[in-house]
């Protein structure tokens, strides 16, 4: 192994890991995984890759080490991406100054606690949806949607709901945020975005059992039909016969606008609020730098801990308020926590709020990951996901409560702990 690019890649890496403020409990060494031991998301992969080549000012070509056979590796260590750039010709080991320098994060104190004020300057950045097509007076047949913000465990929730043969439940649909399919292109059709559009792809693969060929032509004929985003959702239906269709798109809950036009679009639809304590969602939320991937949440006036807070509060506040319309048997409450910690109870309760049978393939979310639709494309898509997912082989009751090990002062504001209390969360218990 090249010694000077080991330690010009593990350079690279302590000065993203100092920027990124995470906290590193052993040494990095070749056998450090990024993912596994650095909690690396897709966003760390995209930036660190960028990092590499220009400090050695050179193409390589990441996507050949990080996709074998159209499919995405499960983590990468050091040794590997040392190995598959000595395998590189023409590496230029030279410095490059400007890649040295500590970026300059934000002055705003992580732990100063949030004011109303603060909220009501969040809402404001949030874009306001624009919808010009109507919606069809014939509702569409009952769907479900799982609400929730970002980094709730609404990946497993959904996987373990795909794994029951009367649900579909693909990825992320990204459908009742626009009018028309067209208008969705235009929005996510770009380098930031484009793994958004995955989710439809992966559904009329698998809802067709057709090649990813035939599945965009589908996609691309309706684009030039200009299909409204409701007739999408209705064909699928149609393509699903007797499968209930599922939709889990945190996004969703950043506008209550977005909410509504479930229950206008959807005869008798279901919704499953799921929760998870705030300090496990904000702790997952500054491990994936999703303030990096929403364009509202580019300026440095919160702090990334409080922009996790401020989403959470916000779309559990849009949430609250739109189900208060709606009728008890529609909606149920999930704890995340709960989920992992007994899943068995907690998916023969969704099981039966659903009125589908009990599976036990439910129990198992991370076996046949293919026919669960968790594989990605040709692109990034798998990438551009919750790359931890694919570590796990099973329902880890750990997870629930590891936040602890990180949050031990209370930096929440009183307002967050109002709705928090009210999902049975306990202020006194943060450690």
């Amino acid at each position: 192994m090249n010694d000077q690019i080991k330690q010009e890649i593990i350079s690279l890496i302590k000065l993203l890991i100092d920027e990124w403020e995470l906290e590193i409990e052993n040494e990095i060494t070749p056998h450090t995984q990024l993912i596994k031991d650095l909690g690396f998301s897709s966003i760390d992969f995209v930036e660190l890759f960028v990092r590499i080549e220009n400090q050695f000012q050179q193409k390589f070509g990441f996507h050949q080490l990080i996709m074998i056979g159209d499919k995405y590796i499960d983590d990468l260590s050091l040794k590997q991406l040392i190995s598959f750039i000595e395998k590189n010709e023409h590496i230029s080991i030279e410095l490059n100054p400007e890649n040295t320098q500590k970026s300059i994060s934000n002055n705003v104190d992580s732990c100063q606690k949030l004011t109303l004020e603060n909220l009501e300057e969040f809402r404001k950045k949030i874009p306001e949806p624009i919808f010009v097509n109507q919606i069809n007076q014939t509702k569409n047949p009952p769907a479900v949607f799982i609400l929730s913000p970002s980094r709730s465990g609404s990946t497993l929730f959904r996987v373990i709901l795909a794994g029951n043969p009367q649900i579909f439940a693909p990825p992320e649909l990204h459908l009742l945020s626009f009018d028309t399919l067209k208008n969705r292109d235009k929005a996510l059709n770009n380098q930031e975005n484009r793994h958004l559009l995955d989710g439809t792809i992966k559904s009329i693969i698998t809802a067709k059992k057709c090649p990813i060929e035939e599945a965009e032509k589908i996609m691309n004929d309706l684009l030039e039909k200009n299909l409204s985003t409701q007739d999408f959702y209705s064909l699928l239906q149609v393509w699903l016969k007797d499968k209930i269709l599922v939709d889990k798109t945190p996004s969703y809950s950043y506008h209550l606008n977005f909410l509504k036009r479930a229950e206008m679009q959807f005869e008798n639809a279901f919704y499953i609020h799921l929760t998870r304590h705030p300090y496990g969602m904000i702790r997952s939320f500054e491990d994936a730098k999703m303030d990096k991937l929403l364009p509202f949440m580019d300026s440095q006036e919160f702090s990334r801990r409080q922009y996790g807070e401020l989403a959470w509060l916000v779309c559990h506040q849009n949430i609250m308020t739109f189900l208060q319309n709606i009728p008890s048997h529609r909606q149920i409450k999930i704890q995340f926590e709960d989920l992992v910690t007994m899943p068995e109870i907690i998916i023969k309760k969704i099981c039966a709020f659903l009125k589908v049978d009990f599976s036990a393939e439910m129990l198992n979310p991370y076996q046949y990951k293919q026919e669960k639709m968790t594989d990605g494309l040709k692109n990034y898509s798998r990438m551009s996901g919750d790359l931890k997912f694919h570590l796990h082989r099973q329902i880890e009751p750990s997870i629930a409560y590891r936040w602890r090990k990180y949050h031990q002062i209370d930096f929440l504001s009183d307002f967050t702990w109002e709705i928090a209390q009210s999902f049975g969360y306990d202020p006194e218990r943060l450690n």
